[in-house]
């Protein structure tokens, strides 16, 4: 009797393992590697999560595709091939992360809400028969703000998140410290071109209709998304964004695409870094005073100690040109355009000290993003 009850335990237990989650259109086990058929292409796919009977695939754009054992996703229990998450369908829902645990799947979206499905502790001990969201006051111990990473685990109901917006945590310091600013919103310091470049409008134009049609809060929550990506009153501050002819901004106007736009721009920087090409040639690169400063301690008491009349100055670090290009893009994008024709192990011993000399925000781990990029 055990062992006939044990074999029955197996089979159940395998029944549960052969619940489709390989997408491949059946509910056959497969020991070898097997392409999967997918109405998206593997370009546009930003992440792939595993858990007990279920896979997820996240794309770049925000959405959600399953498979496997989805019967609380209301998609039904042996789903075989990849489909999107009718949930988030329904209402353009944008999912910046996922995750799966052994019985647990977490979405978390672009309005840093948490959405939970499946059977954990502290929730619900039977499973959750559809997914919730979560208050994050009550579950979590640590603000959304401007997290976009998120981590899980079955018990206790814990969640990780990690915020990687280095860029945003440094032009925050921007906008609390007024460097560089040369014009001002209610009194508050400002930078004009990145106004300009996020808002799309002279900045007179956007001044005037600030001043004339907002209170100093809703004026104070624009300007935390226009320097930081983050929406602390989406309604009102989208309201004003639409006003201006932005739609779905969270969607459309990310900082880091606005920044390219600056990015060595000559006709709307107002200093040049001159540095050494192969040749031993001085090339002038044009940049951004306000945006190196947030990023760059050395930058910052560079610029702070200049003269006035100083338009340009040399770079000093011994690093060549390339390497000083790609950390001024790494400065504007969070991103290290790396390409076929970059020396990449030359760039990458120049830089193991990058973050120290530069004094950089010593959390980036540049070596990783590094890694990242070169295997692109």
């Amino acid at each position: 009797m055990t062992n006939s009850g044990n074999n029955r335990g197996n089979r159940s237990h395998l029944k549960d393992l052969r619940s489709s989650q390989l997408g491949l259109g059946h509910l056959n086990n497969t020991f070898k590697p097997t392409r999967i058929k997918l109405r998206i292409s593997v370009e546009e796919i930003s992440k792939i999560r595993l858990g007990y009977g279920l896979s997820s695939i996240l794309t770049n754009d925000g959405k959600l595709y399953v498979t496997g054992n989805t019967s609380r996703t209301g998609l039904g229990r042996d789903l075989t091939e990849f489909k999107q998450y009718p949930q988030f369908q329904k209402n353009n829902t944008i999912i910046k992360d996922i995750d799966c645990g052994y019985n647990l799947f977490v979405i978390l979206t672009q309005y840093n809400e948490v959405w939970v499905q499946g059977s954990f502790n502290g929730i619900h001990s039977n499973g959750l028969p559809v997914i919730r969201k979560i208050q994050t006051g009550n579950n979590l111990t640590t603000e959304l703000s401007t997290y976009n990473q998120i981590k899980c685990s079955d018990l206790n109901l814990m969640f990780f998140f990690k915020s990687n917006s280095y860029l945003s945590q440094d032009l925050e310091k921007l906008l609390k410290n007024g460097y560089f600013s040369d014009c001002d919103i209610q009194n508050i310091p400002v930078h004009k071109i990145l106004i300009e470049t996020r808002i799309g409008k002279t900045f007179d134009l956007i001044k005037k209709y600030l001043e004339s049609n907002c209170k100093l809060n809703e004026i104070q929550d624009l300007l935390k998304w226009i320097y930081c990506d983050e929406m602390i009153n989406s309604k009102r501050t989208n309201e004003i964004l639409n006003h201006f002819g932005i739609q779905n901004a969270q969607k459309t106007k990310l900082l880091t695409n606005d920044l390219k736009q600056l990015l060595f721009d000559e006709q709307t920087s107002d200093f040049k870094l001159v540095v050494k090409n192969e040749e031993e040639e001085e090339e002038e690169l044009y940049i951004h005073k306000f945006i190196l400063a947030a990023r760059s301690g050395l930058f910052l008491n560079m610029f702070q100690n200049l003269e006035e009349n100083l338009q340009k100055v040399k770079d000093y670090s011994g690093k060549s040109l390339e390497t000083i290009e790609l950390l001024i893009s790494f400065l504007y994008t969070d991103e290290l355009p790396i390409t076929a024709d970059t020396d990449q192990e030359f760039i990458k011993e120049e830089f193991e000290d990058i973050v120290e000399y530069y004094q950089l925000n010593r959390t980036i781990p540049m070596m990783d993003i590094f890694e990242k990029y070169s295997k692109i």
